[in-house]
């Protein structure tokens, strides 16, 4: 009772109190920062990939599987697209990734052209023995290698179905991109997980997708699309100098069976990014550069690519800013005067993170992972 009434006492010397702004940190050691940053760098990706110890192995000396980089490669497009189309979205609702390394996938399809009909067909069942059940598929994307087409009179809406054998009737529009002239050859991605996680409950053999023009009519215009892996006339010669590496196939990203953890939501607004505290130093909750070079920094010679990231991390002071209805929180205020070594100021934490993709060698094979939550892009007071 007797420190109850004292409070009360204190409160009441603390009405006209309109907003405040506290700190209980001490001076900070930069690069003590830095060092304990690069340590936990350090565990973390080998918690993450489920590692008792670093790889015995120089990578530099080994020889890179072409298809290795490929697939890092795709991964490291697909998380600057994904990062792009969020960066238009503030304040949506986000998933918190899953804590370990992801696994990434390639599957080639079978393809085939059939009156401007362009055809994937996958084996099903390949899928699921590589990925398993639905709930350790993380993301899919068919992605499909597009060729210059410089007739500035040819656009076409292009729409893509996922085939149902069963009842072609009941086939299922995805989704529809607009291929207009271009200059340069490129990638196009259509996002397919909702599909790829039906494919993963059933048991069927081969699953098909349909990309085809949304018109139906003859045109100049549906005749120029032209996609890598596909003979542009009828033929089944058409596309024996096609480039491997740029045949369309499925990526996906899925969870190892051992690294399993629940996955929870929230709904949070964005932090402040590195944009703009990277050209605004000041004492509140920001981003802060670090870069970390693996073999520099953590003497590993065992991760190919990519040699170092920017990792960076958050800093900074988080002010109280409270109005004089809220009694609740002069308590807070209180509270936290009189007992500073058991401080309830909010912390400066990482908001939005990004994942890191890697080629590493455990003993003689090359492996691609997507390691989730390694960069981080904007802090805020939680």
């Amino acid at each position: 009772m007797e420190v109850l009434w004292m409070l009360l006492v204190l409160l009441v010397l603390h009405l006209s109190t309109l907003t405040m702004s506290m700190s209980t940190c001490k001076a900070v050691d930069m690069e003590d920062v830095r060092k304990r940053r690069i340590e936990a760098i350090r565990g973390q990706i080998l918690s993450k990939l489920k590692l008792d110890k670093t790889p015995d192995v120089d990578s530099e000396k080994m020889t890179m599987p072409s298809e290795a980089i490929f697939l890092y490669n795709s991964t490291l497009e697909v998380i600057r697209e994904k990062a792009a189309r969020e960066e238009e979205h503030v304040g949506q609702e986000q998933n918190i990734q899953d804590y370990y390394a992801k696994q990434v996938h390639r599957f080639k399809s079978t393809n085939h052209l059939e009156d401007r009909i362009f055809k994937f067909i996958f084996n099903a069942s390949n899928v699921r023995e590589n990925v398993g059940n639905k709930s350790l598929l993380h993301h899919a994307e068919l992605r499909v290698y597009r060729k210059k087409q410089t007739d500035k009179n040819s656009s076409q809406r292009m729409e893509l179905f996922w085939e149902n054998k069963e009842n072609v009737s009941r086939s299922r529009y995805l989704d529809s991109k607009y291929f207009t002239p271009v200059t340069d050859d490129e990638w196009v991605s259509f996002d397919v997980t909702k599909t790829v996680n039906e494919w993963l409950k059933h048991a069927e053999e081969d699953e098909e997708f349909r990309l085809q023009p949304a018109c139906k009519c003859e045109s100049e215009q549906t005749k120029n699309i032209d996609i890598e892996g596909f003979p542009i006339k009828r033929g089944d010669m058409g596309d024996l100098g096609s480039d491997e590496f740029k045949k369309p196939y499925l990526m996906i990203t899925s969870m190892p069976a051992e690294r399993i953890d629940k996955v929870t939501s929230s709904r949070k607004k964005r932090g402040v990014g590195q944009d703009y505290c990277f050209v605004n130093t000041g004492p509140n909750c920001c981003v802060k550069p670090l870069y970390i070079n693996f073999r520099k920094d953590l003497g590993w010679k065992w991760i190919h690519e990519p040699k170092g990231y920017e990792a960076n991390y958050c800093l900074g002071n988080c002010p109280y800013i409270w109005s004089t209805d809220t009694q609740y929180s002069k308590v807070l205020s209180l509270y936290n005067q009189n007992n500073p070594g058991a401080s309830i100021s909010p912390c400066c934490v990482p908001d939005v993170l990004e994942p890191l993709p890697i080629i590493y060698y455990v003993g003689r094979n090359a492996k691609v992972e997507q390691l989730s939550n390694m960069v981080v892009r904007s802090c805020h007071c939680s």
